[in-house]
């Protein structure tokens, strides 16, 4: 997964951070390059930008749920830039506000550019109706287990964003079943650098999908 990271990211970020960090969280990263792959290939000018807005020469990406606005670090997001469109930014490990008012994470995340820096000037969390993705990532050495579907089932019911993902390294029949039922096209399993190219070719199809609707918007 860091060769597939680097090669995407590019050689002006660095790739060390991710290495010393947990599988799940490489894996997450590894999904955030398969999103800004989709934005480029749907002619997207993506530059990588660090929380005070300068541009970024590392990566800092989150490596648990943290708050947009946090200054704790100066975390790295994507800014994603279509013509003639409001500018986008990408997010890893992000909470946003549900209708109910419940905070959520998503693991990797699109929103309105407005948005973020809306939150990141009053240090609020964004609404996830202005989040264009939503991606949850799930990394396991062993099957799926059911209620990790049934959780995402629930955080779609609250949380409104306009392309909600389930993505997975692994699978099993039960998961498979629910999600073909309640999640539509919003699931990926099996993903990974040494899977079958068709799975990851279908979920960077899918990410283009939703920018493709988006630029006609």
């Amino acid at each position: 997964m860091l060769t597939e990271i680097s090669s995407v990211l590019g050689a002006a970020i660095s790739a060390s951070p991710i290495a010393s960090s947990a599988l799940s969280d490489i894996f997450e990263a590894y999904i955030f390059t398969l999103l800004i792959r989709a934005a480029r290939d749907e002619g997207a000018a993506v530059n990588f930008k660090s929380r005070s807005g300068r541009s970024a020469t590392s990566l800092i990406l989150r490596t648990s749920p943290g708050w947009l606005y946090s200054s704790a670090q100066d975390y790295t997001h994507a800014l994603l830039e279509f013509p003639g469109r409001p500018a986008l930014e990408a997010h890893t490990g992000i909470k946003v506000a549900g209708k109910s008012g419940v905070l959520h994470e998503l693991d990797v995340a699109v929103l309105d550019r407005a948005e973020a820096e809306n939150c990141r000037l009053n240090r609020v969390s964004p609404r996830s109706s202005r989040v264009l993705v939503g991606v949850e990532c799930k990394f396991y050495t062993s099957a799926l287990q059911l209620h990790l579907a049934r959780g995402f089932i629930g955080l779609v019911a609250d949380v409104s964003c306009k392309s909600p993902f389930f993505v997975t390294n692994t699978s099993s029949p039960s998961v498979d079943k629910l999600l073909s039922h309640r999640a539509k096209n919003g699931w990926e399993r099996d993903i990974s650098p040494t899977c079958k190219n068709s799975e990851v070719e279908r979920l960077v199809h899918a990410f283009r999908s939703t920018f493709k609707n988006y630029k006609a918007q």
